[in-house]
């Protein structure tokens, strides 16, 4: 196909899309079947546009729900964590004393038990 074909074939759109918008055009303001389906179509999207709006409402209202539900949420798991935490460190400093006392008691035997002429085999004077 050459240019012309398709310049030729978009003038003819061109010029069909025109003549069916006038008539359009002309239904909807000249007729009284036009001037009614133009009252519907208007009373259609005034009732679609408060759908909408009541459907925007709607979300709004349940995004603050969600929103303060996380925040306690969130408050609930903060609490939660900070004695968790506060149990975590005591218990690991209970252990850490045990560790401690353990290994004291293991260089005195060390020292009573392990000795050669009398003399301790370790190297530590505690």
């Amino acid at each position: 196909m050459s240019d012309q074909d398709h310049q030729g074939g978009f003038f003819q759109g061109l010029i069909l899309g025109a003549l069916i918008g006038a008539g359009a055009y002309y239904f909807l303001t000249q007729t009284e079947q036009g001037e009614e389906v133009k009252k519907q179509i208007k009373a259609k999207s005034e009732e679609t546009l408060d759908n909408l709006a009541e459907l925007v409402e709607d979300f709004e209202v349940k995004g603050a729900e969600f929103r303060a539900k996380a925040k306690e949420i969130q408050v609930q798991l903060e609490e939660k964590t900070k004695g968790v935490s506060k149990e975590i460190t005591e218990e690991a400093q209970e252990k850490l004393s045990h560790i401690e006392q353990l290994r004291e008691r293991g260089r005195k035997a060390s020292k009573k038990f392990f000795v050669r002429n009398g003399k301790p085999l370790t190297s530590q004077a505690n």
